[in-house]
């Protein structure tokens, strides 16, 4: 089990499976750990404030939206319930990978009140 500074060890099921494999087949780049969150405050250049809660303990991040999100035009505002992936060489920095909350239908801009 890979140990990290704020969680400790962490459980496999939070792990890549690409973490798993031999030290071959697997890059540097690709240890990571997929954790849900929430998104708390939206960041210019397109970054959010994501708070994660892993095991009891509240950690917040900034993440960054990953390129397929951007190519389809995922709209994520604040409230939102996001899929996050975690390098465990830093773990201040995060990327959105999946956008969990469904909207309602009508769920649009406010309306502008009738007179």
């Amino acid at each position: 089990m890979p140990n990290c500074k704020i969680f400790g060890k962490i459980d496999t099921q939070f792990i890549h499976p690409l973490y798993t494999m031999s030290t071959e087949q697997n890059n540097a780049s690709e240890d990571t750990i997929t954790v849900e969150g929430e998104i708390t405050n939206v960041l210019p250049g397109l970054e959010y404030l994501v708070r994660i809660n892993y095991n009891g303990i509240e950690h917040d991040l900034t993440c960054y939206v990953s390129g397929k999100m951007r190519t389809h035009f995922i709209e994520l505002v604040k409230g939102d319930r996001v899929k996050v992936e975690i390098s465990l060489y830093d773990i201040n920095k995060g990327r959105i990978i999946y956008r969990t909350t469904q909207r309602r239908a009508n769920s649009g801009p406010p309306r502008r009140p009738k007179k």
